[in-house]
């Protein structure tokens, strides 16, 4: 039978990286901590470490069941802050926010501080599959993903659309203009994300459209390390507007693109939790500086996302057709 001192000394020895470091965090002795870890791996019949010597390497099992333990450990936290927050009398107004990368450093903390209000906020940045999941369960208050988006027990707001830009360094002669048109990137290496299933299915479609090769010179899972990228010369990324307006980076330059590449995300609540006054001020803020940093912003009503999906990913689907006919 799994305990949680098994699984809090696991978690200890795999985050510390050692027997000894995790003992003096535990406040145990060494050889506690060991009889915890070979009491787990008895009881689940996992080899959890290889020894040699005084040396200790965790398994490719034991990162597995980490990943598992570490998301268990932030929930059992987020509970106990929940406890004490309730017991002071505040815990009402703690919202979670879980939002796409780009969107938890681009946009979520101006909206914010534009709240000016004295309401704690946790923000967690994940993967929209991520995201539409945990605001299904409950498990945070507000969610920001971008499309494709199918889920059940999720409540849409509003979807907002705004065009991509090119980021490129402020010492490459496209600088100069004040438009990038898809065309001038011919021959040129281009930085972009890698997921085909998000915006760099829209961006493929785009490119091909226009005569330009898809081969990318870096791919990436985030449009900041692109925008990294780019100042360092290795190329012109195209990334989404919120990347490039929220999170300005030294010896760049933004230009707008003379073809439209659209990129779309929306607001996501569970739609069984009733909609508590702090988190309505927050969709609203985020609404309003989306409409005030990015160029072209556009907001959506709910009953446009069907649309707006065929739109965006038709092009690409049957791009992808033609290819296997």
């Amino acid at each position: 039978m799994i305990t949680m001192r098994q699984i809090e000394a696991f978690h200890a020895v795999i985050s510390i990286g050692s027997m000894t470091g995790a003992a003096k965090y535990l406040g145990r002795t060494q050889s506690a901590v060991s009889r915890l870890i070979l009491e787990l791996e008895q009881a689940t019949g996992l080899t959890l470490f290889q020894r040699s010597g005084t040396r200790l390497r965790a398994s490719e099992d034991a990162m597995l069941l980490y990943e598992e333990v570490r998301r268990s450990f932030i929930g059992l936290r987020s509970i106990e802050d929940k406890v004490r927050e309730i017991a002071s009398g505040v815990g009402r107004r703690r919202i979670n926010v879980g939002a796409t990368p780009a969107l938890a450093s681009g946009i979520v903390p101006r909206a914010i501080a534009r709240m000016n209000d004295d309401s704690t906020t946790t923000l967690t940045a994940m993967t929209s599959e991520s995201v539409c999941h945990a605001v299904a369960d409950g498990g945070i208050d507000l969610g920001l993903v971008t499309l494709p988006l199918e889920h059940e027990n999720v409540h849409l707001h509003w979807i907002g659309e705004a065009p991509c830009v090119a980021v490129l360094s402020e010492h490459d002669p496209l600088a100069q203009e004040a438009i990038i048109s898809l065309k001038h990137l011919s021959n040129r290496q281009i930085l972009t994300v890698a997921n085909p299933f998000r915006l760099r299915g829209v961006v493929d479609v785009a490119l091909k459209a226009n005569g330009i090769s898809t081969q990318a010179k870096l791919e990436t899972n985030t449009s900041l390390t692109a925008v990294l990228a780019a100042r360092e010369n290795l190329g012109i990324a195209l990334v989404e507007p919120v990347t490039a307006y929220g999170i300005p980076v030294q010896g760049t330059v933004v230009r707008p693109l003379a073809e439209i590449i659209p990129w779309v995300w929306s607001v996501l609540t569970p739609v069984f939790r009733p909609l508590n006054t702090e988190v309505e001020r927050l969709i609203e803020s985020i609404g309003c500086l989306a409409e005030d940093l990015i160029p072209g912003f556009h907001r959506h009503p709910p009953e446009d996302l069907e649309k707006l999906q065929k739109r965006l990913f038709r092009a690409g689907a049957e791009d992808k057709a033609r290819g296997t006919r």
